[in-house]
């Protein structure tokens, strides 16, 4: 039986989510939340982000069972950055209430950070991982990107993300609260390459370990978005990576 995965989005390689803040209203364009390395195209230089671009890709949104329960267009690059986190946001050519219409799931996105000890679901298209926030990483940097406060997940058989997971939202306990975004784990043990992540602690000492898998914060992204699923980064209170 395939567990509820309600709500995921298959973006042919890496996975998404619906998102919205407390202060979107009914008739805005709705937004995707994937990984800044999932955006088509070239990716995001480091230390730059990719701010509104065309774009033009399906988001199927999924019913309980994994198909889709309808489907909306990306018709806007919002957002993308791998430098501090690694997110992408899109616009969609469909509104929430569109979207509540249908009976598609949205999820809400938090304003807080995840904590070392925190409970995540790892909603990923074809099934849900049980994870754990170990740790909270000071510095992950991976193939000359560096993103900070890295959520690190407890080694466990039920918290197993491959390829393809990129970009699965974490969920609180609630199952509709977007708490984080899993990105990257370890493949080889190597330090600081592509697929092979490594930490740096607050007095500089490099750590890895093969199949140690690892997601971003995103709170930081509720500051920066206005009326209308449009950003501001110059809000106040807005850390997000500009160009």
């Amino acid at each position: 039986m395939i567990p509820d995965v309600e709500g995921t989005v298959d973006l042919n390689g890496c996975a998404g989510s619906v998102i919205r803040t407390p202060a979107a209203r009914p008739n805005d364009p709705a937004l995707l939340l994937t990984n800044g390395h999932c955006v088509q195209g070239q990716r995001p230089a480091p230390g730059s982000a990719l701010l509104d671009r065309p774009a033009d890709r399906p988001v199927p949104i999924a019913d309980p069972q994994g198909y889709p329960r309808t489907t909306a267009r990306a018709t806007r690059l919002v957002y993308a950055t791998m430098t501090g986190t690694d997110v992408a946001l899109y616009r969609l050519n469909r509104t929430y209430a569109q979207l509540k219409a249908k009976g598609a799931k949205v999820f809400r996105l938090t304003s807080a950070p995840v904590r070392a000890g925190d409970p995540l679901t790892m909603a990923y298209t074809g099934r849900r991982f049980t994870c754990t926030a170990e740790a909270v990483v000071p510095h992950l940097r991976e193939g000359g990107y560096r993103q900070t406060n890295a959520i690190r997940y407890a080694t466990s058989k039920d918290c197993t993300p491959h390829h393809g997971t990129s970009g699965s939202p974490l969920l609180s306990p609630d199952g509709t609260t977007v708490v984080g975004i899993h990105n990257t784990h370890n493949e080889a043990g190597e330090q600081c390459t592509d697929n092979n992540p490594c930490e740096v602690d607050r007095h500089g000492a490099v750590t890895s370990a093969p199949g140690r898998a690892y997601g971003q914060q995103v709170h930081m992204i509720t500051p920066c978005l206005t009326k209308g699923s449009r950003l501001d980064l110059s809000r106040e209170g807005c850390t997000l990576t500009g160009e």
